[in-house]
């Protein structure tokens, strides 16, 4: 159950983003994946482990983790401004401005970008939350380790990530972004086990997409 989730996303990002950008094809895999981030979980355990979805034993505390995902997620944004424009990382987006701004025309959302960051922002970044933390971490848990499987969960979440950070950035640029990724990654996965609820690890994630999104705006401005 682990292997397919952790290595499905990873292949899928070199068809859409690397091999065929900006094609029916490569775009075909892209709604592909996320149909298979949808559904994988449930096939996985109600269908192949024949187990129940939603476990019951331990107390959610929902309203509990908002308020951390919610300082974790501005802290987030507030460094990644200031990287932006107090060190090196401003000048290469700057330089790459053009490569990102060609992926985002590839992908097909360069005309209704503010559709896109929004539906990027709230419904997809619950969906990785529910794939990635719930799913991938839960079946990790079970495995291994607490802390073996919040790492196992968040190199497979950074892993994609990378691949597409790669088209927009040098290779180590594009990885130490990466682990950038893996540690926001562990940290959400830690708020979802520590207070067994999505919502505070889904809020923080909305807040950082939101920031990217509008770095990906500033970017299509300065691409022109």
């Amino acid at each position: 159950m682990l292997l397919p989730a952790l290595v499905v996303p990873f292949i899928a990002s070199f068809f859409y983003f690397v091999l065929f950008p900006g094609t029916a094809f490569g775009n075909s895999f892209y709604s592909g994946v996320k149909v298979f981030l949808l559904l994988w979980p449930f096939f996985a355990v109600l269908v192949i482990l024949r187990e129940k979805l939603i476990g019951r034993s331990r107390e959610k505390r929902h309203l509990a983790s908002i308020l951390p995902g919610t300082v974790f997620g501005l802290l987030v944004v507030g460094v990644l401004f200031l990287l932006l424009r107090a060190t090196p990382l401003g000048m290469v987006l700057e330089e790459n401005a053009g490569r990102i701004a060609e992926r985002i025309e590839d992908l097909g959302v360069k005309e209704h970008f503010l559709l896109f960051a929004l539906f990027l922002s709230f419904i997809h970044a619950w969906l990785e939350e529910f794939y990635w933390r719930f799913f991938v971490f839960g079946q990790a848990a079970k495995l291994m380790s607490i802390p073996k499987a919040h790492l196992v969960a968040a190199l497979g979440f950074a892993s994609h990530h990378i691949v597409i950070l790669s088209q927009f950035f040098p290779i180590g640029w594009a990885l130490a972004l990466g682990v950038c990724v893996a540690i926001g990654g562990f940290a959400w996965s830690w708020m979802m086990y520590r207070y067994n609820s999505l919502w505070g690890a889904w809020v923080s994630h909305m807040i950082v997409d939101l920031g990217l999104m509008w770095v990906g705006w500033e970017v299509l401005l300065m691409a022109g």
